[in-house]
């Protein structure tokens, strides 16, 4: 799983005031948890960072040899049904479990070379062609983005409010 922290210590110190007024912190950590689960998940409908702005357009390549038309890093959907969140007592996490090069690629960005041949074939329009390095723009998608602090903290004040 890609793991953030979130050092404000401003809204850790908003987090810990909130759990300190109820007795059970794993639902103030569960609320925290699907808040950043919902965001982050419609920053990836949106195709955007945590910061707010747009990640790179897909290569004219790769959109020609996408299975659907569906939006970027959702070709396949497998990487957005992973995205889910863990929360306990003591934290609230969100991110994927999927276990696969993609994973890090798609946050962080990559090039990518042969390893053992002096190119990567690529598939193009029925048919391949050659290149030595093809480099993955980062498409961040886990991380706190700037509204999200504000977001937990409405929802958490709406909670206590009940």
């Amino acid at each position: 799983m890609i793991t953030l922290s979130l050092d404000s210590e401003g809204f850790k110190a908003a987090i810990e005031d909130t759990a300190g007024r109820v007795e059970d912190t794993a639902t103030v950590h569960d609320i925290i948890g699907e808040v950043l689960l919902d965001e982050t998940k419609e920053r990836i409908r949106e195709e955007k960072t945590p910061d707010g702005s747009n990640w790179p357009a897909l290569h004219p390549v790769t959109l020609d040899n996408r299975r659907s038309k569906s939006g970027i890093l959702r070709d396949t959907g497998e990487l957005f049904r992973s995205i889910h969140k863990n929360a306990s007592a003591d934290k609230a996490e969100v991110g994927t479990n999927l276990n696969h090069p993609k994973v890090w690629v798609n946050q962080y960005g990559a090039t990518i070379k042969p390893r053992r041949v002096p190119f990567l074939l690529i598939p193009y329009m029925g048919g391949k062609f050659a290149a030595k390095q093809v480099t993955i723009p980062a498409r961040p998608y886990i991380g706190i983005g700037r509204g999200d602090e504000g977001l937990v903290r409405e929802t958490l004040e709406g909670y206590l409010e009940i």
